[in-house]
């Protein structure tokens, strides 16, 4: 078998439940030789990921995943080498943090409200690091009993639309590609699947982004079908683009996503690491 790969995984510095040196640790058993660290807007992780890959050998990818509004809905960005020292970047950063805060503590005030009740600081425990997210909220909701796992708590509580459900600040998409590019960046379109929209209008929002900098698009990840990867594969190779792929890896969050394979027993393919920026 060839070196397995992912480009897309997240530690518990956002809403992962693992450590940096876990995660790598993690890597090393799985037998992935080659990881990104893409943690939701904060880069607050990557020197100690980068340093524990370099211990362990593997081949690293210090990375963010930027939360960004598209004007038909949410979605996300990847940046591959990206420094957590490029202070536009870092000021952006520490403002989506910021709002996601205000955010988290609107979500809790809400569900004590719906009779869901708990603290927002038993979430920030099992956060750790400096990111608390709707993932943590959630398995504090689990651990409590309120609900079965942490899908339900989205399913019942947490997901747009539902009871609890808060918005929050994000960058446009336009923006969050120009500021990767000018951190140095190598940008990618994460999992576009999940923006939950036409083919062709994937294509079309391909389209405006490339001339701004967008490098590919993450054709391989969980959330997307056989037809679907066959059309994103099309896409990049008519955009010429690059095609990337990621468990989009959480650990206890997202059990069913195993690092280094895109669905259960097909790894990602080991040329989605080309032409992306290392550390």
């Amino acid at each position: 078998m060839p070196d397995m790969i992912d480009l897309h995984a997240h530690s518990a510095e956002s809403d992962g439940s693992l450590s940096p040196t876990e995660l790598v640790e993690h890597a090393v058993a799985a037998g992935v030789k080659t990881l990104a660290l893409t943690d939701h807007d904060t880069t607050d992780g990557l020197k100690e990921f980068c340093a524990a890959a370099r211990e362990r050998g593997i081949e690293a990818f210090g990375g963010v995943e930027i939360s960004a509004e598209w004007k038909k809905g949410n979605c996300h960005i990847l940046g591959y080498g990206v420094p957590d020292d490029y202070e536009p970047l870092e000021k952006m950063l520490r403002k989506t943090r910021d709002s996601r805060d205000k955010r988290n503590e609107m979500i809790v005030a809400k569900l004590n409200e719906l009779g869901v009740g708990f603290d927002l600081s038993e979430a920030a425990e099992l956060a750790g690091g400096d990111v608390v997210g709707r993932p943590h909220i959630a398995r504090v909701m689990m651990k409590r009993g309120h609900v079965g796992s942490v899908q339900e708590a989205f399913d019942k509580y947490l997901a747009k639309g539902a009871p609890a459900y808060i918005d929050r600040f994000r960058l446009p998409p336009c923006e969050a590609v120009t500021l990767l590019r000018e951190a140095g960046a190598t940008v990618i379109l994460a999992h576009p699947s999940q923006l939950k929209r036409s083919l062709r209008e994937i294509e079309d929002m391909v389209g405006e982004l490339a001339p701004l900098g967008l490098a590919g698009l993450e054709v391989y990840t969980p959330y997307a079908d056989d037809e679907q990867v066959t059309e994103f594969e099309r896409i990049v190779r008519t955009h010429r683009l690059a095609a990337t792929g990621g468990s989009d890896f959480h650990g206890e969050s997202k059990p069913t996503h195993k690092l280094g394979y895109y669905r259960e027993g097909v790894p990602i393919p080991a040329r989605c690491a080309e032409g992306l920026k290392r550390e």
